[in-house]
């Protein structure tokens, strides 16, 4: 077989060499991530009435504070996998891996193919 034929996506390359990940990054995208989690899961820290804000207790808007917190968290894991992770780019039809930069795209009428 050869190594751009790939038997569970016919059409497709199997495998190719992509630049390796930066795990430090990585392991910064898990930390941000699990940072809302284990805020979430200590109760005990926000389990009570007062201060009150608004006139909703302590534990109303303590968790809806982390609805906007958790998005920016997720947010930021997001942006820095995306740079610890580089995109291999793929021609158009997806049945080849690019080794150059990606090309640009040309305009072709219907019959010029």
């Amino acid at each position: 077989m050869s190594p751009s034929a790939n038997p569970y996506r016919p059409g497709r390359p199997a495998a190719h060499e992509a630049p390796p990940a930066n795990t430090g990054l990585l392991v910064v995208a898990g930390v941000l991530l699990a940072i809302p989690v284990v805020a979430l899961l200590l109760v005990n820290t926000y389990a009570r009435k007062e201060p009150t804000l608004g006139g909703f207790p302590f534990f109303i808007w303590y968790q809806f504070l982390w609805v906007f917190l958790c998005s920016g968290f997720t947010y930021a894991a997001y942006r820095i996998v995306l740079i610890a992770r580089p995109h291999v780019p793929m021609t158009e039809d997806g049945t080849a891996y690019l080794d150059g930069p990606s090309p640009t795209p040309t305009l072709e009428k219907e019959g010029d193919r």
